[in-house]
């Protein structure tokens, strides 16, 4: 308690210092690589924002404010050329960023796709290759749509979604936030083959738009010769030990393969999904990528890096919805 009531008039400040002092307004020796790691771009209008994790979501206002500030500090690059240069030994900016998204949201396409041209930003968009152009939701939104529709009471005489049971009729953000943490112990197969027992669909009152963008929306934002896309595996599945080793391929492997298929461009870059991977998934990603980028966070060093577990910085608007706090995040100090 003592230390909470400490840290907490401290933060501003911490902040502020970063923000002003931090390690993307010093000069290094080292050329350095920010990677920023992004999911969702919303506004507080759409209904999809509500049905989100605060941790998965930036507005546009926040994205456009992101890219003007990126330009202050930075060399925006495409990271698939930036690895390139890495390897043939030519030089590289001092201070580089290379924008990402996962997963292949379809606001990607409607609300960062537009702000990406008029800035003239290249990013690399990480697809979920065999959810692309499909109806697929994932699990946490699902939960969420169901948490606030009054649904969640019926969670409660399941063993895997008791987790996240709760008797309130519409219960706020926060506890949906905590509900979904909860469930997080449980994988994905556990999960989905609950929701889809209790006949999820048939739980919301209104049908939920598909997550993701279609295959002509994905060429779209390709054929701008602004975005690259990279693989998110074939399924979003965890690549753990709890994986078989024919699944493992297939996420990694054979999304490589389908994906080159779809677009016509080589796929040189993948992403773990949730910063999940063993050995032999890092093995096999090696084999089969010229890169790959993981949720750790951190600032890459040109010098010491591991090209296939690049680290990142996650951004979403409860600690980057101003320039000071943005800046401070881009720091590496908080």
């Amino acid at each position: 308690m003592v230390k909470a009531l400490i840290k907490k008039p401290l933060k501003p400040v911490l902040t502020s210092l970063a923000s002003r002092y931090g390690a993307h307004r010093q000069h290094s020796a080292t050329p350095r690589l920010w990677v920023l790691m992004y999911h969702r771009i919303l506004p507080v209008t759409d209904e999809r924002y509500h049905l989100e994790e605060p941790g998965m979501r930036v507005t546009p206002e926040s994205f456009e404010m992101h890219l003007q500030q990126l330009r202050k500090h930075f060399e925006l690059v495409s990271l698939k050329d930036w690895v390139s240069a890495r390897e043939e030994g030519r030089e590289l900016p001092p201070k580089a960023c290379a924008i990402t998204f996962d997963d292949g949201w379809r606001d990607n396409y409607e609300y960062a796709f537009p702000l990406l041209k008029q800035y003239n930003a290249p990013a690399t968009l990480f697809a979920v290759v065999d959810k692309i152009g499909t109806d697929f939701q994932f699990w946490p939104n699902i939960v969420a749509s169901l948490l606030l529709s009054g649904a969640g009471s019926r969670f409660k005489n399941d063993p895997v979604l008791a987790d996240a049971a709760t008797h309130e009729a519409y219960p706020d953000q926060e506890a949906v936030a905590g509900a979904i943490k909860r469930l997080k112990s449980r994988s994905d197969a556990e999960i989905f083959g609950a929701l889809d027992a209790m006949d999820w669909r048939a739980q919301i009152p209104s049908a939920m738009v598909p997550a993701l963008m279609n295959w002509e929306q994905l060429l779209d934002m390709q054929a701008s010769g602004l975005v690259d896309i990279g693989s998110h595996t074939r399924t979003h599945a965890r690549l753990t030990s709890a994986l078989p080793a024919q699944a493992l391929s297939d996420e990694i492997v054979s999304s490589k393969a389908r994906l080159e298929d779809k677009i016509q461009r080589a796929v040189d870059l993948f992403c773990f999904p949730n910063g999940d991977f063993n050995p032999e998934a890092l093995a096999l990603v090696k084999e089969t990528y010229k890169a790959a980028v993981t949720t750790n966070r951190g600032i890459n060093q040109s010098d010491t890096l591991a090209l296939h577990e690049l680290t990142r910085v996650g951004i979403h608007d409860d600690i980057a919805n101003t320039p000071t706090r943005f800046d401070a995040r881009l720091s590496g100090w908080v």
